[in-house]
């Protein structure tokens, strides 16, 4: 009973929760956008975000509590792929939903459609940081570790937060890797871009 009860304040909540501050926005509409692909994509965005906030609750809990968790979190990921998906029919130019697409289609074990659509946010902007950062964690999962550092080096010189966020998802990939050698040299790797990377962030800001 008290697990159907927080599954249904859970499904409440969810209504209100707000985006992650840490990631980005999506973009305002411009004249002669698509704006019904907009509201897709900004209400699948909802529902990602939602996800992030009880992937972090689930975190905390064991047992029960965390298979219902798990359960949720998987139908606010499924609820945002239709949104995007259908931000993706409405405008196929739209490179942010695309990347969006990419990010849930992962997260929901499609990672050939999560390639699929990165490659095609990327083909619209080759520069869409967001993009080159998912596309490089979804490489590190697929066991594709140069193509994941190649990206982290195009990152870097592109967008130094999201090469930061990269960084900290390899460290927490190599955390619960079962390749212990793999996850030692991910670690050292990671180690040594992240202190790179306050390198130069205290050198600009000194300048």
């Amino acid at each position: 009973m008290k697990i159907q009860w927080m599954l249904i304040l859970i499904l409440t909540l969810s209504n209100s929760v707000l985006a992650a501050p840490s990631k980005p926005a999506p973009r305002k509409p411009k004249e002669g956008q698509n704006e019904a692909a907009i509201r897709h994509h900004k209400e699948g965005l909802r529902h990602r975000d939602a996800a992030w906030v009880y992937e972090e609750k689930m975190s905390l809990t064991e047992g029960e509590e965390r298979e219902t968790y798990a359960r949720f979190i998987q139908d606010l990921y499924n609820r945002a792929l239709g949104e995007f998906a259908k931000a993706t029919e409405q405008d196929s130019t739209y490179y942010q939903a695309f990347s969006s697409l990419g990010y849930v289609k992962r997260k929901t074990g499609d990672m050939d459609g999560a390639m699929a659509a990165y490659n095609r946010a990327l083909t619209l902007n080759p520069n869409y940081a967001e993009a080159i950062e998912y596309r490089a964690e979804a490489y590190l999962i697929m066991g594709q570790v140069e193509k994941m550092k190649k990206a982290y080096g195009v990152l870097a010189a592109l967008n130094r937060p999201h090469a930061a966020r990269l960084l900290t998802f390899v460290t927490q990939w190599a955390d619960s890797a079962t390749d212990t050698d793999m996850a030692t040299s991910l670690r050292a790797w990671a180690s040594e871009k992240k202190e790179k990377l306050g390198e130069v962030k205290t050198f600009v800001e000194k300048w």
